[in-house]
């Protein structure tokens, strides 16, 4: 899903630091011994929340005993809300949360630790990428659910028009290409962006950052936490988008999640996830308007990208995780009607993302029925996984600010690293 940057996680956790140990979790027994578990996550609407819904739906009515409800808020407010509800004893019985969350959840005790036959069961039947963008040094968070890798969209006829007849396959082709395409009014506006370096997100500068980084060998942190972006290859990735800018083929101001499906963004460096959403706005001319291929790198064929992901976990302090548990495994291991994949899966793969199961990735794999999610699905066997580490959301923030203070306000791009290296303190 689009991870969006409106977080405010210092403020949280510094509520959560100041949290009484008593309380519990939300769910209650009723009378007859009903038990109501509480499920908080960002699936506010569209197919996300409408495939959430389907599966409660479903669970509740073939378990009249232990029923769920879901609460659902806007993912800007989701690591707030998970927090200060936790402070006051309310904290939902099941949460979902992002992954790069993961080390300063644990901390603060909000994720239980996952029964060692669920572990068990999660880590033989779940891909590497899966399970790596929710684990944090040891500790696995819970059930993998969404996992994204990013990749290059482009618009075909945008492309064709420029003369450009396939996608970069280098940082060389892809700066022709942004140069290519990008168009202005009589006053210098810019009316198609030609490659977009941002996204509607959480810092949303740095994933296509990362992703770049990883094309060029590059690291965001060390095992540490130390920054590692500041290197050599950090330099001239961004040094890369510092050119672009300056060439006025990129602008941060332009939102391609809005620009793009009306044909003012050629290029994008996005996560899997918007091909559902661009299947819906764009609808009959999706297929023949979008185009999906690997991110190219710094030499002709290699390519990068970053993967995250997110996942459900039981709350620490929930009264009844042996039901709490009992609905994740029932959630994520049942089948659909056909028997071919699990639900989950279908709700994962129908929205363009990555399914998290290895045998619900590789019956998908087998009959793709969009060309553009086989470069999606090839992502997650090289992209660079966002560590999740204690510290690691602060050191994406610094990059973030470093990234948009080249982009936005045209500073040097090697000492706008240097200078956010210096924010990043492991923990």
């Amino acid at each position: 899903m689009r991870i969006s940057r409106g977080v405010r996680l210092a403020v949280a956790l510094g509520m959560l630091a100041t949290a009484a140990a008593c309380g519990g979790g939300s769910g209650s027994g009723g009378s007859d011994d009903k038990v109501e578990l509480t499920l908080l996550s960002h699936y506010s609407d569209g197919p996300s929340k409408e495939g959430l819904d389907k599966m409660i739906q479903q669970w509740n009515k073939e378990n009249p005993k232990i029923q769920v409800k879901a609460q659902v808020v806007k993912f800007d407010d989701l690591l707030t809300t998970m927090t200060v509800r936790q402070t006051g004893g309310r904290g939902a019985d099941i949460v979902s949360a992002y992954g790069l969350w993961g080390g300063q959840l644990m901390k603060a005790n909000v994720v239980a630790k996952v029964p060692d036959d669920v572990a068990a069961k999660i880590k033989a039947e779940y891909s590497p990428a899966a399970l790596g963008a929710v684990t944090t040094g040891d500790s696995l968070l819970g059930y993998p659910t969404e996992l994204n890798t990013y990749v290059l969209f482009y618009n075909k006829k945008i492309l064709a028009a420029a003369g450009i007849t396939k996608p970069p396959t280098s940082w060389a082709e892809l700066a022709d290409a942004a140069k290519k395409t990008v168009k202005r009014d009589a006053k210098g506006n810019i009316q198609v962006e030609g490659l977009s370096l941002i996204q509607d997100g959480d810092n949303k500068s740095v994933h296509p950052f990362l992703s770049l980084l990883d094309s060029a060998d590059g690291k965001f942190l060390g095992e540490d936490g130390t920054a590692q972006f500041d290197q050599e290859q950090g330099k001239a990735a961004l040094k890369f988008e510092s050119d672009l800018a300056a060439a006025k083929a990129t602008n941060p101001s332009i939102s391609p999640i809005k620009q793009f499906r009306s044909g003012g963004v050629a290029m994008a460096i996005q996560a899997g996830w918007w091909i559902g959403s661009l299947k819906t706005q764009m609808k009959d001319k999706y297929a023949s308007e979008v185009g999906v291929a690997a991110i190219p790198g710094p030499t002709p064929g290699s390519k990068g990208s970053l993967a995250y992901g997110f996942f459900m976990g039981v709350n620490e302090r929930s009264k009844h995780p042996d039901e709490a548990w009992k609905f994740l495994s029932w959630m994520n291991e049942h089948k659909t009607a056909d028997g071919k994949v699990t639900e989950v899966g279908q709700w994962m793969a129908g929205q363009g993302l990555i399914p998290p199961r290895t045998a619900d990735l590789a019956e998908y794999q087998k009959s793709l029925s969009d060309p553009n999610l086989a470069p999606i699905y090839e992502a997650a066997t090289y992209a660079m996984p966002e560590p999740n580490q204690p510290g690691a959301y602060e050191a994406k923030t610094a990059l973030h600010n470093a990234i948009m203070g080249v982009l936005a306000d045209g500073k040097n791009s090697d000492d706008a690293l240097a200078q956010a290296a210096k924010a990043v303190k492991p923990q």
